[in-house]
């Protein structure tokens, strides 16, 4: 049950989510977070790099109100670590915005974060691998290979949420749906906070639909973060699934069409001697933009994404199955549209 008090919080962010986003055009230009159209990028306007002022300027600092007044004392340690570490993803993001770092630097610096994230606190470290069918559980061992593995799904999540990052309305409907997915079995301690997230996307939204702001690497980075740490949280937490609230084929099918796509470019961009992060028309929303145009593309990505998850976390169907189903529909819209003239030529990631 949500309290007034959450209730409140979350509409004095969405509130002032909107309001950002109403001078964004005139603060994002002072700190140098506009992206400029040229022959890559096919906006029409230079448009303000909003996503991640929304999370650094608003809905993190509410977190922490959150976090310290709304939360068991056991828990707010936990918590701040949480907005820490989503807030250090938010400014990586906000300066590759401004300066475009290095893919390099951007890699080294997310896995220390992340690293630092899962050896200062268990509950958003990985330690063993659940799976309910087959009744599996594999333990990881000595406590680094579970840093490690915990490092490489949150680098890996962000990598595909931010190469999902194209068109209008995409990640931030997958972020809105995947948190809605978290809010079925989050833990009461953090439902607060993935409530808020849905609050600030909800004001981004409106404005993204519209082109009148984007995420930005800003947005992209610190909502990956956010929804990466919140999912491990709640995966190590108690629950109606045997002993804890989610299972390990859960959390495969929550992001696996975005993952997909990510394994598919890269490995066919080193396949043709590029760099994985190399700009194409080869992502997913890119297929089905040529095939039914967006923003029935748009809708037609969401509900494949997210009907599966829908599906198997309410256990309609065995969630193995659910994603089995997503990734042959992956497939065959990908064999499908492989040919679509407009695929050819060179476009934003």
């Amino acid at each position: 049950m949500v309290s007034i008090e959450t209730f409140f919080v979350c509409l004095i962010c969405a509130v002032l989510t909107g309001l950002l986003c109403l001078l964004a055009m005139r603060i994002c230009t002072g700190l140098g977070l506009i992206d400029i159209p040229d022959a890559r990028k096919r906006h029409r306007q230079p448009t303000p790099l909003a996503g991640g002022l929304a999370l650094a300027l608003i809905a993190l600092p509410m977190s922490t109100v959150l976090a310290i007044f709304g939360t068991p004392p056991s828990m707010r340690a936990s918590l701040l670590l949480f907005v820490g570490a989503t807030m250090a993803m938010v400014l990586l993001g906000l300066e590759d915005d401004r300066s475009s770092l290095s893919a390099r630097n951007r890699l080294v610096l997310s896995i220390v974060i992340f690293v630092s994230v899962a050896m200062f606190d268990p509950l958003f470290n990985i330690r063993q691998l659940r799976f309910t069918v087959p009744m599996l559980e594999i333990g990881m061992g000595i406590a680094p290979v579970g840093f490690a593995f915990t490092t490489l799904c949150c680098v890996g999540l962000v990598n595909a949420v931010n190469m999902a990052d194209g068109k209008n309305g995409l990640v931030i409907g997958l972020c809105i749906g995947w948190l809605a997915m978290l809010a079925m079995r989050a833990p009461p301690f953090l439902l607060p906070q993935v409530l808020l997230l849905v609050a600030s996307l909800l004001s981004l939204l409106f404005f993204n639909l519209r082109g009148r702001i984007f995420l930005g690497d800003g947005g992209v980075y610190g909502f990956a973060c956010a929804i990466g740490l919140l999912t491990i949280a709640t995966y190590n937490s108690p629950g109606s699934i045997g002993r804890h609230a989610l299972a390990g084929e859960e959390i495969m099918l929550l992001f696996g069409l975005p993952i997909l796509d990510s394994f598919r470019l890269t490995y066919s961009r080193l396949r043709r001697g590029q760099s994985p992060m190399a700009a194409d028309r080869d992502h997913f929303h890119h297929h089905l933009q040529a095939k039914l145009g967006w923003p029935k593309g748009l809708i037609a990505y969401l509900l494949l994404a997210l009907i599966p998850s829908l599906l198997g976390f309410t256990g309609i169907i065995q969630p193995s199955i659910s994603l089995a189903l997503m990734t042959l529909l992956y497939v065959s819209i990908i064999y499908v549209t492989r040919d679509q003239p407009s695929l050819k030529s060179a476009s934003d990631c």
